[in-house]
């Protein structure tokens, strides 16, 4: 399906010009570009301005998917001939008025100084993985920059995509608990409460000591609401804002990487994104000692990242990469023998990204499989809690028919 993309060009005699081409991908429409004689210095989807742009709201923050995007239309630009200072500078004025607009204004004027485009990428004082800077590096060298940087777009892309995945595995349970506490509450707070005048006077005696429990709970939980509301807010506020700093992230993913299925989904989803980036910056010819280093500072599970860490140590003194993580056990019986054969055959890269890719599938069914037993089994315990709760009323009902009787 063909889409409307604005460019923005410079014509056979030096004259920029701005107009909108229908084509079905962008590679198409710099294929059209070119062939009117025309050199694209932006390229963008969508004819009419950003939702962003009308409100003239400023984003004060530039999300992954942001960043991802604007280093993929960077390499787009360099593929397509554009020369790198005029490639940031359309990146720039694409994105005037935003963090990342000025953030590339400010390596757009680096790069004018003479300074070349890693320290450029560093004064734009924006927070890319460590590995954008050295793959920048790398390009600057090697005279392929354009290639780099798309690969620096896909593993910050596939970087988000495993964050994501995280995210959402958390939702489904979060909601499924949730409902379930909900639940209990309501029934604690609006139902038991009604039963309490059977336990008055001297008849509570005959009443069992369950019956007892359940009904005097729902009469607190009903009276002091207000106090498990407020303790609840805190409890939500205190929890976002820990979410907030890099620390209280760590924090939260060690204790989650303590739980039996789910700290091994963690451990698994971080060795794969760990492969992919370390495959990626050999790909690129990277120096194995600094690839390591990398790809480990990414990671954000502190066993994994001291693991590594005694990985590159040992690297560093002579030992190959096979034995060093099958020394620390940092990857199983196949990861090694994967890097075994590729140090040996000359194909590392391959063989690690290899690597990469089996673990995040092993990741993602073990996350799977985890979701299918979670359902049922929540069902299970939020079901026996409520069960429990209208079997301890039943009781004290019929202990009173009893005494009537």
């Amino acid at each position: 399906m063909e889409i409307d993309f604005r460019y923005e060009a410079v014509n056979s005699v030096g004259t920029t010009v701005a107009g909108v081409i229908r084509a079905q991908s962008e590679q198409e429409a710099l294929m059209q570009l070119r062939a009117q004689s025309l050199t694209p210095i932006a390229l963008r989807a969508g004819t009419a301005p950003s939702a962003r742009a009308r409100s003239g709201i400023r984003r004060q923050r530039a999300s992954a998917m942001d960043k991802v995007l604007v280093i993929r239309e960077l390499a787009t630009l360099l593929k397509a001939g554009i020369p790198l200072v005029d490639a940031v500078h359309s990146v720039a004025q694409a994105r005037s008025g935003t963090v990342m607009g000025d953030g590339f204004m400010h390596s757009w004027r680096a790069l004018n100084a003479g300074q070349s485009f890693s320290v450029a990428l560093a004064e734009s004082k924006l927070t890319f993985p460590a590995y954008v800077s050295q793959l920048a590096v790398t390009g600057e060298m090697t005279g392929k920059l354009a290639a780099t940087m798309a690969d620096a777009a896909r593993q910050m892309e596939y970087d988000d995509k495993v964050r994501q995945e995280f995210i959402n595995a958390l939702i489904y349970p979060a909601i499924l608990v949730s409902a379930g506490l909900a639940a209990i509450l309501l029934i604690f707070i609006v139902v038991v409460p009604k039963f309490a005048n059977l336990i008055k006077g001297s008849r509570a005696a005959d009443v069992p000591d369950i019956s007892l429990w359940v009904i005097n709970a729902g009469v607190f939980f009903k009276a002091n609401w207000w106090l498990f509301a407020i303790a609840a807010a805190i409890g939500v506020v205190v929890l976002i804002a820990t979410l907030r700093t890099e620390a209280g992230r760590t924090n939260w993913l060690v204790r989650l990487s303590s739980l039996p299925v789910l700290g091994v989904w963690l451990r698994e989803a971080e060795i794969g994104r760990w492969a992919t980036t370390l495959a990626t910056l050999l790909g690129n010819r990277v120096p194995i000692l600094s690839a390591l280093e990398l790809s480990a500072a990414g990671l954000r599970l502190p066993q994994l990242r001291h693991e590594l860490s005694s990985v590159i140590r040992d690297v560093r003194g002579g030992a190959t990469v096979a034995e060093s993580v099958a020394k620390y056990g940092v990857v199983d019986t196949t990861g090694v023998n994967l890097i075994r054969v590729g140090e040996k055959s000359g194909e590392l890269p391959q063989m690690v990204a290899t690597l990469g890719e089996l673990h995040a599938d092993a990741g993602r069914n073990r996350m799977k499989r985890f979701l299918t037993l979670l359902e049922p089994i929540a069902i299970l315990l939020i079901g026996a809690v409520i069960g429990f709760i209208m079997v301890a009323i039943m009781m004290a009902i019929t202990s009173m028919n009893n005494i009537r009787v």
